[in-house]
């Protein structure tokens, strides 16, 4: 069933299972399962059918740190959340970036990929997508310095690559499921204001609702989950730490802490010569007769990244077109300015290196001193990258050119600033609009929010769902894993131990 909160907030009949706050994918995925399993679900989203004024200036906040985005401008406060603008793209976090390195501190998962991989098929009909084909990694060469992690065809030819041309948008594609669903009662222009808590359990017996007016309610549930995005998961948990003694994941101050990005170059041309052109058996460009155009990832292999301290990343070749190269993006090399198009040269288009943020306790997310409609602290981010990460950004698109000259397969432009590594201000940085961390998931509350299964440290009953509680980020857009996490606790919270 479908409610609405706009004119008057709507009797529900609790308690409920389980309340869950926040209808982007986490939300409505973890919904869904509980609801099919005969859970009766009570699912608060803060927003409209539709992106409206109202709730989106909600999410205005401060930023605080490096030069970002407006704060609203990634998020999307309506139902369905930011797969209103989602891509469609999928991609797996390796196996590595579960793990633990010495060298990185922080790093490590408390659950394996493997915890995670039963619940790939599952999210694949989710969200629409073909299944992973092959294996994850494999050698570009024999050089063993790069890894192709992706490669795409027009044609059914896939190797890693996981997406849908026609991206789900959770909302109106799930709609009808919720709102036939008889154990889901979702309720929209449902702001969640705050918390009622036993002061001696620690357990949430109520969230407190707004509607955009004066109408005021709660609703009783069982168990609470956040789903509201990784700043808002963040900033709900910051305001209720601040009522509650830091007795919610914030016993060592961690709440907020580690807010990780995509930071993101976009480089200029890169070209293909004539033997990629002929005979490359990577890319098989003979499939460009059949009007095919590949795209191609490729990624500094495991032992490259140990070697030389870099996290993991991704230089992604984009798709080629034929296109001679305009004299401004000739350069003044003389082998570049020789090469005749057509002849030494067939196709150009440009790359763009992602790299995986380390977690970075200074990376957080924080409370201003500004007021909402609500009378709730607004959120501030305070985006901070380190040195390895700039570095592994350079690193990773120099073993990638190097690999086009080291094969006779063509030609890419640097950036000028990160090649002389200049300060952070004057780099063309770009990011992902991927917000994890801030809840990251943690054995003990000394280095964490949540433990291995997505439940605060410290609370009886309140879960986190979403890429807020990613301990790690990978090269890897999210949404993929968020979804795997989301039916995980979903079982989670079905079975005995909940």
């Amino acid at each position: 069933m479908i409610l609405d909160a706009r004119a008057e907030i709507p009797a529900l009949e609790g308690p409920y299972d389980c309340c869950i706050v926040g209808a982007g994918p986490a939300g409505i995925t973890l919904a869904l399962k509980l609801a099919q399993a005969g859970r009766r679900v009570v699912l608060l989203e803060a927003g409209d059918r539709e992106v409206t004024p109202d709730s989106q200036d909600l999410y205005e906040g401060e930023n605080l740190g490096l030069e970002y985005y407006p704060l609203s401008a990634p998020r999307l406060r309506a139902l369905g959340g930011t797969t209103g603008h989602w891509g469609g793209q999928c991609l797996l976090l390796d196996r590595s970036d579960f793990l633990p390195r010495p060298d990185v501190p922080l790093s490590g998962w408390p659950i394996r990929y493997e915890d995670l991989a039963p619940y790939q098929a599952e999210t694949a009909k989710l969200l629409q997508t073909g299944q992973f084909s092959g294996g994850f990694r494999k050698p570009v060469d024999d050089s063993g310095t790069l890894d192709v992690v992706e490669q795409r065809f027009s044609s059914d030819r896939a190797f890693y690559d996981i997406g849908n041309t026609d991206p789900v948008r959770f909302g109106p594609f799930y709609q009808g499921q919720l709102e036939d669903e008889p154990n889901i009662d979702l309720v929209l222009n449902a702001n969640v204001v705050g918390f009622d808590v036993d002061g001696e359990t620690g357990q949430i017996t109520q969230a407190q609702i707004r509607n955009y007016g004066d109408g005021e309610g709660a609703v009783a549930a069982g168990r609470f989950v956040l789903a509201m995005g990784g700043l808002e998961n963040s900033r709900m948990l910051l305001h209720l730490n601040a009522r509650q003694n830091n007795r919610f994941g914030n016993q060592n101050d961690m709440v907020g802490r580690c807010f990780m990005e995509h930071p993101v170059i976009d480089h200029e041309t890169y070209f293909i010569t004539r033997r990629l052109y002929s005979h490359s058996p990577t890319w098989e460009f003979e499939r460009l007769t059949r009007r095919s155009r590949p795209e191609l990832v490729l990624s500094p292999s495991q032992d490259q990244m140990l070697k030389n301290g870099w996290t993991n990343s991704a230089v992604r070749m984009r798709r080629l077109r034929r296109r001679k190269l305009p004299p401004e993006e000739l350069g003044d090399t003389g082998f570049i300015n020789g090469l005749k198009f057509d002849e030494d040269y067939f196709f150009t288009s440009n790359s763009q290196v992602t790299a995986e943020q380390r977690p970075n306790p200074a990376s957080r997310v924080v409370l201003t001193d500004q007021r909402d409609r609500f009378d709730l602290n607004t959120v501030g981010l305070d985006l901070r990258l380190m040195p390895e990460d700039i570095e592994t950004l350079r690193g990773s698109t120099i073993e990638v050119a190097k690999f086009l000259i080291r094969n006779g397969l063509g030609r890419m432009r640097m950036d000028p600033a990160l090649w002389n590594r200049d300060a952070f201000e004057n780099l063309p940085l770009d990011y992902g609009s991927h917000h994890m961390g801030g809840a990251r998931m943690s054995e003990t509350p000394e280095t964490g929010v949540v433990d291995a299964n997505c439940k605060v440290h410290g609370a009886a009953n309140l879960y986190v769902a979403g890429s807020g509680v990613f301990a790690t980020c990978g090269h890897a857009n999210p949404t993929f894993t968020i979804v795997q996490l989301s039916l995980r606790l979903a079982d989670h919270l079905l079975g005995p131990s909940a």
